[in-house]
């Protein structure tokens, strides 16, 4: 469509009288105008006809304009046509919006003003017109982009055509070096290549004589190929000796670690050619960096173990000082005070000792002393149970739940499977008895628990011990065993299972938390004997 051929616009209106007062006012735009006096006569033209716009009124009998524009929209060729309508009785602006839903782009009232008319009538058929011209602009650059393309693709047949030429002038050279082991290549004094071995299109898989200029950049590793060319052209410049390491895409995908080396060829002061090798050193470069990766690891590795050592260093001086203030407590407010009281009767008694002492003084200073022997048979059972070394692990668990119901009012439950409890390793008993008591400890001291229960089972070659209560339970972090929220009890714990083999963990129960301990049979067993 040329910028002066004219568009067509289509006038629908169901009085012609209408259709003619709008045939005066838009006579200047100098378009062609097409008259329907009813919605499917407008269909027919539209359906035969290339329309810019179209220009309806509203209120028409059978299909009023909001229907036929509804119906014009649902077309794929009237996607863009301009609609405008003209109405003298939906005037409000609920049927204006109404007329916008349904696909117009104006909406104008009664009376109309001709030279309002004529301009957005104007606007569209200019737009519409516009539109044609570029879709012919579009089909006329693709036929030219299609007849480039098959001008280059000639031009590149012809391309590999004399790349296929040059292969066979270079046989004689190529005959005397195809047995090397390394790729051997040349290149022209602008660093382009013109010759490179079969070497390398047998490694790579590519076709022959595509490696030449700087073809070969495409088998070479990404992050390589930016360094490689640098480097090469660095050369090219300088005229120095060239060498640089790269990894070359193989015909599998693989990528293999190659040296080039390169010389240059001088003629008249200047660099007239290039002659060069490129060997396969992935192998060596392999066990490189395989030295340099598990020295990297045994570095990482004494740093975590140190880390480690360290940490459980602090976590057991910690525990000793925990520990220490304990026991200093326990002698203090224990059997410091029933000593304490023991003194102030027996002072009492020297006091008296002019006379006979009552009996009841005599009484009640042996049951002080009685007191403060409990008190350190108390303590020395708690720092390490003789009933775990004489009798066993279930006798010295026993012994202290019975103690803690006492002492703490917590209910407490110990169920054993088999009944036969294989006795453990020494070691292990003490370990294991160490991590129920700190778990007992954690309950009376953090849980608000009423009841625990504690299980100690054998199955399928591990021994499982479990102890659950029913208080408020953990947080999340200390589930997971964050070094940064896990205590030194705790800590302790973890170390003590890990070092015989064994498995430590935290779970909400909902409500209280369970704590599962898991060592293998082989790592523990001692002999099959019942408690």
């Amino acid at each position: 469509m040329g910028t002066n051929e004219k568009v067509n616009i289509l006038m629908v209106d169901d009085q012609p009288a209408k259709l003619l007062s709008y045939e005066v006012m838009l006579g200047g735009l100098d378009e062609n105008l097409i008259k329907a006096t009813s919605a499917k006569a407008a269909l027919e033209v539209l359906l035969k006809t290339d329309v810019a716009v179209v220009l309806m009124d509203v209120s028409m009998p059978e299909l009023d304009g909001f229907q036929l524009a509804a119906m014009i929209r649902q077309h794929p060729r009237f996607q863009r046509t301009a609609i405008i309508f003209v109405s003298a009785v939906h005037l409000t602006d609920l049927d204006q919006l109404k007329g916008y839903e349904h696909g117009a782009v104006d909406y104008i009232s009664v009376p109309v003003v001709p030279e309002l008319l004529r301009a957005k009538v104007r606007v569209f058929a200019e737009l519409h017109r516009k539109t044609r011209q570029l879709e012919t602009l579009n089909r006329e650059l693709e036929q030219r982009v299609l007849e480039r393309t098959e001008e280059l693709a000639l031009k590149a047949e012809l391309l590999l055509k004399l790349n296929t030429e040059l292969v066979g002038k270079n046989q004689e050279l190529d005959a005397i070096i195809h047995t090397a082991p390394d790729i051997i290549f040349s290149r022209k004094a602008d660093g382009s290549r013109d010759y490179i071995s079969d070497r390398f299109y047998e490694f790579t898989g590519a076709s022959a004589g595509s490696a030449n200029g700087f073809g070969w950049l495409d088998y070479v590793y990404p992050e390589d190929k930016d360094k490689a060319m640098a480097d090469w052209m660095l050369c090219v410049e300088s005229g120095a000796n060239y060498e640089a390491e790269y990894r070359i895409r193989s015909k599998d995908g693989d990528y293999r670690w190659f040296r080039a080396r390169a010389v240059p060829i001088r003629g008249d002061g200047k660099i007239l050619k290039w002659y060069g090798t490129c060997s396969d050193i992935h192998d060596s470069k392999l066990l490189e960096q395989s030295i340099r990766d598990s020295a990297a690891e045994l570095e990482k590795m004494v740093d975590r173990r140190t880390d480690e050592l360290r940490r459980l260093s602090i976590r057991l001086m910690t525990m000793q000082d925990q520990e220490r203030r304990r026991i200093a407590r326990d002698l203090h407010d224990g059997l410091g005070q029933e000593l304490a009281v023991a003194k102030m009767v027996l002072d009492k008694m020297i006091l008296q000792k002019s006379a006979q002492p009552p009996e009841d003084a005599w009484t009640q200073a042996s049951g002080i002393v009685d007191r403060a022997i409990q008190q350190v048979r108390t303590i020395s059972h708690l720092l390490h149970p003789p009933l775990l070394d004489e009798v066993g692990l279930l006798s010295a668990l026993s012994w202290y739940v019975d103690g803690l119901t006492k002492r703490s009012g917590i209910e407490t439950s110990l169920d054993v499977r088999p009944a036969e409890f294989p006795r453990l390793a020494a070691e292990v008993e003490t370990a294991v008895f160490r991590i129920v008591q700190e778990a007992l400890t954690n309950v009376f001291r953090h849980s608000e628990a009423t009841k625990v229960w504690i299980t100690l089972t054998q199955k399928e070659g591990i021994i499982v011990v479990a102890v659950r209560d029913d208080g408020k339970g953990i947080g999340k972090s200390i589930a997971e065993m964050r070094p940064e929220s896990v205590g030194v009890g705790i800590g302790g714990m973890k170390q003590r299972a890990k070092e015989f083999g064994g498995e430590l963990r935290l779970t909400n129960a909902h409500p209280g938390t369970l704590v599962e301990l898991m060592m293998p049979c082989s790592s523990v067993l001692r002999e099959p004997a019942a408690v």
